[in-house]
């Protein structure tokens, strides 16, 4: 059984906004020719937040500012999702996956880092 300060802090975990998570796939035509395009793949409920103190430092000295933290509920396909096949997008703008964070207290939360595409090059 969880403890109160636990159930707390998960209660604080609000949940207002769905990403989708796109997957790169390769496609070929009746002709053969192939083609690649992003696909939707997953949408998920999450809560945005930016990146503040000491990581957003860390993050402006190397020009990624614009990174984001989207925490969501563990799912089992979230294990597939990789920074190389996958992006996500949100309110109409996309972020290449930096990092997936499996969260140790109890291994309910995930917490991917996104950095906005097109930003700054």
């Amino acid at each position: 059984m969880k403890s109160k300060a636990d159930v707390m802090k998960d209660l604080g975990k609000v949940l207002r906004r769905k990403v989708v998570i796109q997957k790169f796939t390769v496609t070929e035509d009746e002709l053969g020719n192939q083609t690649q395009e992003w696909v939707d793949w997953k949408t998920l409920r999450v809560a945005r937040d930016n990146l503040w103190g000491q990581e957003y430092y860390a993050a402006k000295a190397v020009n990624e500012e614009n990174t984001l933290v989207f925490t969501t509920r563990y799912a089992p396909f979230i294990d597939e999702v990789n920074a190389i096949e996958y992006r996500v997008k949100h309110e109409d703008k996309v972020y290449d996956i930096k990092q997936i964070d499996h969260l140790q207290d109890d291994g309910l939360w995930v917490k991917i880092k996104a950095l906005e595409r097109g930003v700054n090059g």
